[in-house]
């Protein structure tokens, strides 16, 4: 199953035309609304299947929205224990294909939890990138890879491998198509060593594997 998550937050405008181009994939999919999340679905015309949340950041016309289109909804207490995200996010399973679209930046606890879970799900058999539209965040746990279309930067993309466990390394990094190139290397959170890569002119493709740890590949345009 293919999950389209939508928060609630800032949003650049390359988010809608990603929004509007999942709501279209010809496959079996499950859109979520996260509070507030919902009025960026409401101002693109696309029904979730699903809003949850606390109800504390959604318009009147999103609230609305929903209600005028029956949308099941799962209404939580604002004082609980876990993010509106979070709870969406863990309807998903083994095997599902996640595209989370928040933001990447403004709340940073908020980025911050939202891109450890993303590696949390990875390590548990979910497909699942985290995106605003222009950055995107692919994590990679134990024996994994990702090959990475490059060409919609044109030329302007910049690169970051993010170790993320402190206790363990991430072993046997080796990648294609970046202008600085790894193989079999060792990465050490902590260490700005592997930040800011690129990819070479010739690559419309970049690859990045592991043979172990927990890695966050982070893509967006160079600035």
């Amino acid at each position: 199953m293919r999950y389209i998550i939508v928060t609630g937050g800032p949003l650049p405008d390359e988010a809608s035309e990603l929004i509007r181009s999942l709501s279209d994939l010809k496959e079996e999919k499950v859109i979520i609304a996260c509070d507030s999340g919902c009025d960026h679905l409401a101002r693109l015309n696309i029904v979730p299947d699903i809003l949850i949340g606390d109800m504390d950041s959604i318009s009147a016309k999103g609230l609305k929205f929903a209600q005028k289109n029956t949308v099941f909804t799962e209404h939580y207490p604002v004082e609980k224990d876990w993010t509106d995200t979070e709870i969406a996010l863990n309807k998903t399973e083994k095997g599902d294909k996640v595209t989370l679209v928040c933001p990447i930046s403004a709340r940073i606890d908020h980025v911050i939890a939202n891109l450890g879970i993303a590696l949390k799900l990875k390590s548990e058999g979910r497909d699942i990138v985290v995106t605003d539209g222009v950055t995107y965040c692919y994590p990679l746990t134990g024996e994994d890879k990702v090959q990475i279309d490059v060409t919609s930067y044109e030329g302007n993309a910049a690169v970051s491998l993010i170790p993320w466990n402190f206790g363990k390394k991430v072993k046997g990094v080796t990648t294609k198509g970046l202008y600085y190139p790894l193989t079999e290397a060792d990465l050490t959170a902590g260490s700005s060593f592997s930040f800011s890569n690129h990819p070479k002119k010739s690559a419309k493709k970049i690859s990045i594997s592991i043979k172990s740890g927990m890695l966050l590949i982070a893509i967006t345009k160079s600035v």
